[in-house]
């Protein structure tokens, strides 16, 4: 492993660029809708970019070429589902969402089925992105420690502060600008890595390809009926259109973005911009997949069996330790970089939603009185305490991986999905089912996340090692269901309710 002076400079330059957005960005805010709404006129295009660079952390940059070296190409069908989600999302979620002139999306959970319905959305949301951020940067703690021979917590908590400086300072602004520039950064890795492998090797798409089908990773089924087969063609199509309909519609960090922008239209051409860049970049980090197994089996000159055996325990650490070993000085420091950009634009993401939520949702915060300096203050001590709480998540993280035996993906999928698709169903009810009210929606919540954990951890329940396939697509189901069937048994909501959703009075339409 090598890091030169050269390296450090890079990274330096880049953490110090983010600081100076930090103050830069809070010199420009006056109230608590600045803070964390951006003025609501961010362009398009930036609030598209910056869901990407939110929602593809680090956990997609190291985990994904892990998954394609560990276990085949068959995750990346998940891909061919974006033709399902994107009318899905710009035709029913997103002129939902912006009908009203909310801060948090969880105001709508208050509208349509009272308080009570919004506070559980609102903690259950706080609680996915803590774990999500803690995960993010255990993530990326761990693909860098190589690089550098520091400890996990150590870098932890250098990432940890950086991001929550010039998050805490700059807020929204901050978080989308510094997003753009971290998904730039990204994409160039994502592109150098197979490129570099294809020089040295003399090799190209093709042949990793070849080495891929001798080793049967390129090959996925199209469907089983055997709930443990791990990945198939129409699972992960299913699996990820469940994620993203739920993530778009109930997930204040992704909804965040779509309300900073000025109208509908423009939310619907974010999402455009989020589909294509997430396509283009889960394409390229397939190919850093097949480059980086192709290059260590030529490496390695063992017999094919054998090498799958021994690649498959190291599959999440093949790119940083190709990073670490075979880039010249000045671009691993870029590639450092990059990883340091996914993870913190995630981090940042989160918190300045997970702060949003606590002032909007949590605390009470009046929707229509301008804020006053006082409470912009405390938007930011909340944005700090929400970083501290991370780190701790993230070295907690670590001895978690140090007891079950789950690569990345598992890790995530297994976790960070439990409330997902329950909280997203709440939603859905909400806008399908006119007669669900309060009881009958928190009875489907309950059921969604009873369902998740069943699924999520069957092999120590059941001792049935159910596919993370089914965790999300099971719990929606029975979420719904339960909800529905339920409706007919409790009180429906009032007219007033059911007005406030299918007659909004004020909104952001075009």
């Amino acid at each position: 492993m090598h890091l030169e002076i050269l390296d450090f400079v890079v990274v330096a330059i880049y953490f110090t660029s983010l600081l100076a957005l930090g103050v830069y960005s809070s010199r420009q805010q006056a109230s608590q809708e600045d803070y964390f709404m951006a003025g609501r006129n961010v362009h398009w295009l930036l609030a598209g970019v910056s869901v990407v660079a939110t929602l593809l952390s680090t956990v997609s940059f190291v985990a994904l070429p892990g998954e394609v070296i560990r276990n085949g190409i068959g995750y990346f069908g998940s891909m061919f589902a974006f033709i399902l989600i994107i009318p899905v999302v710009n035709r029913i979620v997103i002129p939902s969402l912006m009908s009203m002139p909310v801060t948090s999306i969880y105001d709508y959970l208050e509208y349509r089925f009272g308080k009570s319905v919004r506070t559980v959305g609102a903690i259950v949301f706080v609680l996915i992105r803590l774990i999500w951020i803690s995960l993010i940067l255990y993530t990326a703690a761990r693909a860098v420690s190589p690089m550098t021979g520091w400890p996990i917590p150590v870098l932890v908590v250098i990432m940890g502060l950086v991001t929550v400086f010039y998050t805490t300072l700059g807020g929204m602004k901050a978080v989308l600008w510094s997003d753009f520039a971290q998904f730039v950064i990204l994409l160039g890795g994502a592109i150098w890595i197979p490129c570099q492998i294809a020089l040295s090797t003399g090799s190209g798409p093709w042949t990793w390809w070849s080495t891929f089908a001798e080793s049967s990773r390129a090959q996925t089924p199209a469907f089983s009926f055997d709930p443990t087969e791990r990945t198939t063609l129409v699972g992960m199509i299913l699996v990820t259109f469940m994620w993203n309909i739920c993530t778009h519609s109930s997930d204040q960090v992704a909804a965040q973005r779509y309300l900073c922008t000025g109208s509908a239209k423009e939310a619907r051409r974010s999402f455009w911009a989020f589909s294509i860049g997430n396509i283009g970049v889960i394409i390229l980090l397939m190919f850093c997949g097949m480059a980086l197994f192709h290059f260590r089996y030529l490496a390695d000159n063992l017999p094919m069996a054998e090498f799958q055996v021994q690649i498959a325990s190291q599959a999440d650490n093949a790119m940083p330790e190709f990073i670490a070993k075979h880039l010249p000085a000045g671009v691993t420091g870029l590639i450092l970089a990059a990883l340091l950009a996914a993870a913190m634009s995630s981090v940042s993401s989160g918190i300045n939603s997970i702060s949003a939520v606590v002032v909007t949702d949590l605390m009470n915060a009046p929707r229509d009185v301008p804020s006053q300096p006082s409470s912009l203050k405390f938007a930011r001590s909340l944005a700090l305490g929400t970083g501290v709480i991370a780190m701790l998540g993230a070295v907690a993280v670590e001895y978690l991986m140090s007891a079950v035996d789950w690569n990345l993906i598992d890790l995530i999928e297994r976790i960070n999905h439990l409330f997902v698709a329950p909280l997203g169903a709440v939603f859905f009810a909400g806008i399908w089912f006119r007669h669900v009210g309060r009881v009958a929606v928190l009875l489907g919540f309950g059921a969604g996340v009873f369902t998740s954990a069943a699924v999520s951890f069957s092999k120590w329940l059941f001792q049935y090692d159910v596919s993370f396939m089914w965790i999300l697509p099971c719990s929606f189901a029975v979420s719904l269901l339960v909800a529905y069937a339920a409706g007919f048994c409790f009180d429906a909501p009032s007219s007033a309710q059911l007005k406030v959703l299918y007659q909004p009075k004020s909104g952001r339409q075009e």
